[in-house]
């Protein structure tokens, strides 16, 4: 399997996850609050993790921390200006809202895919095809329940369940796409690996504080604390056995 193979499958795979996910409005009418607490827990914990040790670890440990401290901040002020973007076009339009948040949130994790499964073909580049697919495993977990979410969501709001499916599918067909753009645009470019493997970190944990913890801790319940812990644990395990 050559590097492009290996980006290509990677990607396709957390986009199959998420179009999985959607598909799950021919099953499920509706999300209780126990299961979307669960669901975004876990996400919360797994995306966290993967920032931690698939993105900033691997970016400090083969760079300058002054890069990696830019490349960071530089991702927040796209994020946050992202973010205010979709609140200001989107307001009080519940539907449109989760659809673009949730797009949104799909690019950076298509982003990390791409960069580190093309890296992990690069010899002293301190990233491994393990890392890379653990990081793809973890991904891909999550992103079943957000498309279930979203397709769910449309669901309940009237839409047929074709329709209701193809929105979700939609919304993560960005993960390719940002992916096998990552491959392209960076895979020759080994200088900008960590600037943007800490670029991709931020924004993933912004999208976890700002978003997911958030939801799933909306209650005076402890279910979203401790699913974010076992996310957490998976993922973390993932990257450090694998």
């Amino acid at each position: 399997m050559n590097n492009f193979t290996f980006v290509l499958l990677c990607s396709s795979i957390i986009f199959l996850c998420t179009s999985i996910g959607s598909l799950f409005v021919y099953t499920i009418n509706k999300i209780n609050n126990k299961t979307e607490k669960i669901c975004l827990g876990l996400a919360s914990g797994i995306m966290l993790a993967s920032s931690i040790w698939s993105l900033l670890i691997p970016a400090i440990n083969t760079s300058k921390f002054i890069i990696v401290l830019i490349g960071f901040i530089f991702g927040i002020f796209i994020i946050t200006r992202l973010d205010k973007l979709v609140n200001k076009y989107s307001k009080n339009k519940k539907n449109t809202m989760l659809f673009v948040a949730m797009t949104i949130h799909n690019i950076p994790e298509g982003m990390t895919v791409g960069l580190i499964s093309s890296y992990a073909y690069k010899i002293n580049s301190g990233i491994t095809i393990s890392m890379a697919l653990a990081l793809t495993i973890g991904i891909a977990i999550q992103n079943i329940p957000e498309g279930a979410a979203i397709s769910i969501n449309y669901r309940q709001q009237g839409l047929s369940k074709f329709k209701s499916v193809l929105l979700g599918i939609l919304s993560g067909i960005v993960e390719p796409v940002s992916a096998l753009l990552m491959y392209f645009i960076f895979s020759t470019i080994n200088g900008l690996l960590p600037f943007m493997l800490s670029l991709a970190a931020s924004i993933m944990i912004y999208v976890v504080i700002n978003e997911l913890i958030p939801s799933a801790n909306k209650d005076d319940t402890n279910i979203g604390s401790i699913s974010f812990i076992i996310g957490f644990i998976i993922m973390m395990s993932l990257d450090v056995l694998l």
